[in-house]
């Protein structure tokens, strides 16, 4: 289920800003960070413009937008278009454009900026040469000027409010579910002495519920039951979505459902959802965006999921890989093409096995190109970090037990979302993919730290 691909030294950006300055043809990177001030001081901004992919033709920009001024809901920015380029996409933002004249609003979803709070776009774009950075920004109409507001002296001091509450089904209400129906469950029960110790460890372990049949009625049928018992148990139910067309490009964990299908096949699978379930959506499918063949309008397919998962009351996390597959930069684009107005973050190192503090750096580094958006990492089977070997590696161990993190980072939780002692695949000596593995369920629990 799992490709491992080899770290990139650098972000694309950083690439991309190292070819221009090595005079790489074609290829114009920068960031123009300015401010904005109205009358009054009310109105102040910082806006990043960078070019981060160039062709022939065309180029690829994103733009960070940071509120320094009062706190505002809704805002646009605008700039005049270098002469022969013209904005053709945007994502995570609406696009109006009169001629060279580009104005872009919120999408709703983020129009709502604290002071010192960030919104970021996308947009893409058709040039006659290389892709050139406007010389200036407006926000609201208001030139960027260089100034930023001070306070009055003479005015009244604000008083404090209280942090805001989690939303409900957020990460402070969540008691993780432990299911008595998994492959562990039932290999602890017919165990004794030392294995049966060992196996405990998993089995009374929360994990994810998978939700692979492409058969909808299956599908569904299995949502209902686990998370309704999940429910009665007054726990919240974890499941991981996983049935996209063009599913892990036909490998070990290959399938998924018909491209027609898709919405359908979501739609019957949220609607028999019981109570708030966190859900971790179409591991893999990100990463491998373009890998393969029969993946069909993957970004759009992902944003409806999200949507419909998302409308019916789950908290969704959209897989981007792991620490050593996506540069930060192209994870954080993938997700922003897909869009976070249905999502509560993003999912990390499912099924893999970089350590809790590698992923959580790396998500941090997404979080930040993304204006600080939460994300989870799958501990299960982490706790020995990775020999580079992603199907069935020896050696491993279990990670940290899934639990809801509450500090100043960005980490909503550690979750288990791969099932410990279930294979990866025919591979190191492994059975299918999903097939229980005694001996090595009962390797990854020796091994553990705890």
């Amino acid at each position: 289920m799992r490709t491992e691909r080899r770290p990139r030294p650098t972000s694309r950006v950083a690439a991309l800003t190292a070819a221009v300055l090595a005079g790489g043809a074609g290829l114009t990177a920068g960031a123009v960070t300015l401010a904005t001030s109205a009358a009054g001081a009310t109105t102040a901004c910082e806006v990043d413009y960078a070019v981060t992919s160039s062709w022939q033709g065309g180029f690829q920009a994103d733009v960070t937008l940071t509120n320094l001024g009062d706190a505002r809901s809704g805002w646009e920015v605008s700039w005049q278009q270098a002469d022969g380029d013209h904005v053709s996409q945007v994502w995570n933002g609406r696009l109006v454009q009169d001629g060279a004249q580009v104005r872009v609003a919120d999408a709703g979803w983020n129009g709502t900026l604290a002071t010192g709070a960030t919104a970021s776009f996308g947009l893409i774009g058709t040039s006659a040469g290389a892709a050139k950075v406007p010389a200036s920004f407006s926000l609201d109409g208001v030139a960027c000027t260089g100034d930023v507001p001070t306070t009055d002296p003479s005015d009244p001091p604000t008083e404090p409010t209280d942090p805001p509450t989690d939303e409900p089904g957020g990460p402070a209400d969540a008691t993780f579910f432990v299911d008595e129906g998994t492959q562990a469950w039932d290999a602890w029960q017919a165990s004794s002495g030392t294995d049966r110790a060992l196996l405990e460890k998993i089995a009374t372990t929360p994990q994810a519920s998978w939700v692979t049949d492409a058969d909808p009625a299956e599908a569904s049928a299995g949502v209902a039951d686990y998370t309704g018992r999940a429910a009665a148990a007054g726990a919240t139910p974890l499941l991981a979505v996983y049935a996209i067309p063009g599913r892990d490009c036909g490998s070990h964990s290959g399938g998924g459902t018909d491209e027609a299908a898709y919405r359908a096949w979501v739609e019957q699978v949220a609607g028999a959802m019981v109570g708030e379930p966190w859900v971790v959506l179409e591991p893999d499918a990100l990463p491998q965006l373009g890998d393969c063949d029969g993946q069909g309008d993957r970004v759009g397919m992902l944003a409806d999921a999200a949507r419909i998962l998302d409308e019916a009351g789950a908290r969704v996390y959209l897989d981007v890989g792991h620490s050593a597959w996506l540069p930060a930069a192209e994870a954080a684009s993938r997700l922003q093409r897909v869009g976070l107005e249905h999502v509560a973050g993003f999912a990390l190192n499912v099924s893999n096995y970089r350590t809790t503090d590698e992923s959580r750096a790396y998500g941090e580094e997404v979080s930040a190109l993304l204006g600080g958006v939460p994300f989870v990492v799958d501990t299960s089977r982490n706790g020995n970090g990775s020999n580079g070997e992603w199907c069935n590696p020896r050696g491993r161990a279990l990670g940290e037990r899934p639990a809801v993190v509450d500090d100043d980072s960005h980490l909503d939780a550690l979750l288990w979302v791969k099932l410990p002692g279930e294979s990866d695949g025919a591979c190191n000596g492994g059975p299918a993919a999903g097939a229980w593995w005694q001996e090595i369920a009962l390797e990854l629990a020796r091994n553990a730290s705890w």
